[in-house]
């Protein structure tokens, strides 16, 4: 019978060490992989969530400690409804909301400049399924949003599944795949661009 492990023990090594690079040969993901592969799936990872009722900077700090940069924001009932960026709290935004509404900058809520919801891009998983990686690099360029999230339809309900974030399929590429120009943008701007 092996030692009970309480917690892991710590072991002496050199003043510098070589770290291991992975094999350029073996299990990369590219472009050409499914997208699956990239998505950030919420069945298995817990989502960062805020409520909209929180300051921008308790935001901004919880995406920092986080290391992301799109925030979920749940309503009441601890569903989806909307998303914040960091983006969205260090642009404009914000200063044109206290100039819009006279409310100042440090009274400014979540819930104030996130995005609702139904102006978020969004994708279906069965969709996801049958797609690669490099649809899911087109589509942030074609929409200039560095995330999408990604819905599941079970027993016709939708659920939000997960997201796909360009800064995740940078690191996981090994290189920059999108960089946004106007992240801020709503659905309703996207579609009138795109008209």
């Amino acid at each position: 019978m092996g030692v009970e492990i309480k917690s892991l023990p710590l072991i002496q090594i050199g003043i510098s060490l070589p770290c291991i690079k992975p094999d350029p040969e073996k299990n990369l993901v590219t472009k050409d992989h499914p997208a699956i592969e990239v998505m950030t799936d919420f069945a298995i990872v817990n989502p960062v969530t805020i409520e909209p009722f929180n300051s921008l900077e308790l935001a901004l700090d919880r995406m920092k400690s986080m290391g992301v940069r799109l925030l979920l924001v749940t309503d009441e009932s601890d569903n989806i409804g909307g998303v914040i960026t960091s983006y969205d709290i260090q642009s404009e935004k914000p200063v044109r909301y206290t100039e819009d509404t006279g409310i100042i900058h440090s009274d400014i809520t979540v819930g104030m400049i996130m995005t609702p919801i139904a102006d978020t891009p969004v994708v279906d998983l069965d969709y996801v399924r049958q797609s690669l990686v490099k649809h899911v690099i087109n589509t942030f360029k074609e929409l200039d949003r560095p995330h999408i999230l990604v819905v599941e339809n079970t027993k016709n309900k939708q659920m939000i599944r997960g997201l796909f974030s360009s800064s995740q399929i940078s690191k996981i590429l090994g290189r920059k795949v999108y960089e946004p120009l106007h992240a801020s943008r709503s659905l309703a701007e996207l579609k009138q661009h795109i008209d």
